[in-house]
């Protein structure tokens, strides 16, 4: 009994103030640019659907490993999957990693993006963001092109209390 009331104390004592895991929901619209014969088209983008879950790996600086699956709507359809670390500094937090849609046709390519919550409950959390997003390889690209998509993100987070 006295051993259990010990380690209890020594865990409570080591808790983090971040949570150790967090879900999110987000959908993202923006911007599509793309080079075509030395010209820039712009169009609006897919809309992104993604559904991310994260763990923490450090805790100073707070650093989380994230993975999820992504569905793309409206001017192109796909279902992909996401994986990259986000870097929580204060109220800002930096993500980066890669992006894979594979159904119906393939894209490659890397995202970063930068963003903001703000916790509206004791587990609940709105999130916005600006994510860059550039595809360079896949079946779903012309020869040596690439795709930049710029979008706005908004999102809820849920986390452990």
């Amino acid at each position: 009994m006295r051993t259990s009331l010990l380690i209890i104390i020594a865990l409570a004592s080591v808790a983090r103030a971040d949570s150790l895991w967090e879900a999110e929901v987000r959908a993202g619209y923006g911007v599509a640019m793309s080079s075509t014969e030395g010209t820039m088209s712009a169009r609006s983008s897919p809309l992104t659907l993604e559904a991310t879950g994260s763990l923490a790996i450090n805790e100073e600086p707070a650093v989380s490993a994230v993975a999820g699956v992504v569905v793309e709507t409206l001017n192109r359809s796909g279902v992909g999957a996401i994986a990259g670390a986000r870097l929580d500094t204060g109220p800002v937090r930096l993500s980066g990693g890669g992006t894979w849609i594979f159904a119906p046709t393939t894209l490659w390519g890397a995202q970063v993006s930068v963003g903001t919550c703000h916790r509206m409950a004791r587990t609940t959390q709105i999130c916005g963001d600006v994510q860059l997003a550039t595809f360079f390889a896949g079946t779903d690209l012309a020869k040596d092109h690439t795709v930049t998509e710029i979008q706005l993100g908004f999102g809820v987070a849920f986390d452990a209390p």
